[in-house]
């Protein structure tokens, strides 16, 4: 599970804020709340007439929200579009992002639905991620509020989310027949048609010309023919200010996410283009499929598979042109595979740090990058090394200004910056051992477990006392008056035994302290003690995020952030008790 991450730099400052911790009904509701809206619409539902959209949820969550002092709007997070069966959705990311930062503490959604409808991952994060990290949980509509007993009824929510769960499936396995036999027929039932054509306003299962694209399509063939790049055409479009085609969508009110308002040409969107049948007037479909009702996941198709009906609509692109280009793409293939042949003989390295590094301009995840140069005039001919780039700043430069940083370069960094919280949790360790049997903490808790114990049994034989009181009663061993003045009596003494309890319990939780050596990132850090090499292994477990913001400034944010952060105050606090 992923925790708010320390931050912490090599070559570079960072600080630590105060750790959050979660609280009961009454002080979610003194405390002002920073508050998520998320927002999501699925596939099936968007662009219906008359349907649930954007707009509307937003503003039910808003009006609801609205008068409310003990809730602050920190954003709004929107997944248009998005199927509710998993949450590999950018916007929910984006959210937990942000849940994870500390910079979120509350979030609204208009129903359990809307916010997944996988039972299992949607049961995981309303019991255990959220709760974990002091994250208000609220569904408008289904009138549930994690900070309210009255409304968290485990099994209610349980129920709820099975619905859910069995509605996405039932409805999956209803219409997924009906939407292959459209396709088989050369009907089109997809989202938006592709670039260069739009949806007829007579038939919404016909696609025709779309004047202000097509002619940029015929224009990319063209350059392709001409010898130029699949990269340098995307730079020639960015530069001439035509919309890539998120943008168009967007601009013209297809689609209504606003993440397509600033998508870039890309190099694999170029690609997609010039290798689509669809411009040579045949309807293809069915390049990807995922069954929800039998619990598959998204996956692409190999061409036999594909639904592919000819001469459905008008073709934007002749039959030779398509055929010269889609030649010159193969000899441009096959020349890139042979140049990688001459160097098949030379193995990869592990990529340690595979997943872990990101780019502090754009936020994209960066891509390692294998470098060759050979010389034939010295030995070793062939010198490697490794990069790490940035895909957007790749694409266009004009995108991203991160260029790429040394993978050995940064690896020593990150080793470095791990011997570092080693011996940090090294001499933490050794700190708790040392304050461990003086602790004035340590001896109030023993005197509290001690009275726990007295009041418990005292609490005990009171009732034990008072059960008994019946069967005397019973025996004519006392009369009415006096048996039910006692049972009085040790109700009410029962009562001001319970209250003792309690109050002795609240103590105690108050000063418990957790063994150092249970503490979680004291646990991780030492499993790699005296452990001089950076593995895979090493950086996975202590690692959340690198961050490079250039060749030298980057952050390092570890795991379990919130458990040293605890660990610190409480060596901190044995450390005023004994100055």
């Amino acid at each position: 599970m992923a925790r708010t991450s320390r931050k912490q730099h090599k070559r570079f400052s960072g600080g630590m804020g105060k750790p959050r911790k979660g609280t009961g009904l009454q002080t979610a509701m003194e405390k002002v709340c920073q508050t998520a809206l998320y927002v999501r619409l699925s596939v099936l539902d968007s662009g219906k007439k008359d349907s649930d959209t954007v707009e509307t949820q937003e503003a039910l969550l808003r009006q609801f929200l609205e008068g409310k002092p003990c809730f602050s709007i920190f954003d709004v997070y929107v997944d248009n579009g998005e199927t509710g069966v998993d949450f590999k959705r950018d916007g929910f990311e984006r959210l937990m992002e942000d849940v994870r930062a500390g910079r979120i503490d509350c979030i609204v959604v208009k129903d359990l639905s809307r916010f997944g409808r996988n039972y299992i991952e949607a049961g995981e994060y309303l019991e255990k991620v959220f709760p974990f990290l002091g994250v208000r949980f609220i569904a408008v509509n289904d009138g549930y509020d994690s900070a309210d007993p009255a409304s968290a009824d485990g099994l209610s929510l349980h129920l709820k989310n099975l619905v859910n769960d069995v509605y996405a499936r039932d409805i999956s396995a209803k219409i997924s027949p009906a939407l292959r036999g459209k396709q088989m027929r050369g009907e089109f039932i997809g989202t938006w048609a592709a670039y260069g054509y739009i949806k007829s306003r007579e038939d919404k299962h016909k696609i025709v010309v779309d004047p202000n694209t097509a002619p940029v399509v015929r224009d990319m063939f063209a350059w392709r023919l001409e010898g130029t790049s699949y990269q340098k055409i995307a730079r020639r479009l960015t530069e001439q200010g035509i919309p890539s085609p998120g943008q168009y969508w967007y601009m013209q009110g297809i689609v209504k996410d606003r993440r397509f308002a600033d998508s870039p040409w890309r190099t694999e969107t170029v690609k997609q283009i010039l290798a689509n049948e669809v411009y040579l007037g045949h309807m293809v479909q069915g390049r990807k499929r995922e069954s929800l009702f039998q619990g598959q996941k998204q996956k692409f198709l190999p061409r036999e598979e594909w639904f592919i009906v000819r001469n459905t609509h008008e073709a934007v692109i002749d039959q030779k042109t398509f055929d010269e280009v889609q030649k010159l793409n193969s000899l441009k293939k096959q020349e890139y595979w042979q140049k990688q042949e001459r160097f098949s003989g030379v193995e990869n390295t592990e990529n340690i740090l595979k997943g872990l590094v990101y780019c502090g301009d754009c936020g994209k995840k960066l891509v390692r990058y294998k470098n060759i140069r050979e010389n034939k005039q010295k030995k070793p001919q062939l010198h490697i090394w490794y990069n790490y780039i940035c895909p957007n700043h790749a694409a266009d430069q004009t995108l991203c200004g991160f260029g790429s940083i040394q993978e050995l370069e940064l690896l020593d960094v990150v080793s470095e910056a791990i011997k570092v919280q080693v011996s940090l949790a090294e001499d933490m360790e050794k700190q708790a051992a040392a304050f461990r049997f003086e602790s004035p903490v340590r001896q109030e808790r023993e005197r509290l477990e001690i009275k726990l114990s007295e009041t418990e049994a005292e609490l005990r034989r009171t009732k034990k006392h008072r059960e008994s009181l019946y069967d005397d009663y019973a025996d004519n061993l006392m009369g009415e008056r006096d048996y039910i003045y006692a049972q009085n009596r040790y109700k009410e003494k029962e009562a001001a035994l319970q209250e003792r309890l309690s109050e002795l319990k609240r103590s105690y939780r108050s000063i418990h302290e957790e063994e150092p050596s249970a503490n979680p990132w004291l646990k991780n850090m030492l499993r790699f003690r005296g452990k001089a090499e950076l593995t895979r292994e090493m950086a996975t477990a202590l690692i959340e995020k690198i961050t490079i913001y250039n060749s030298t400034a980057l952050k390092i944010e570890f795991r379990f952030s919130d458990a040293f952060r605890q660990l610190e105050e409480t060596l901190s606090g044995k450390r005023e008790g004994t100055s």
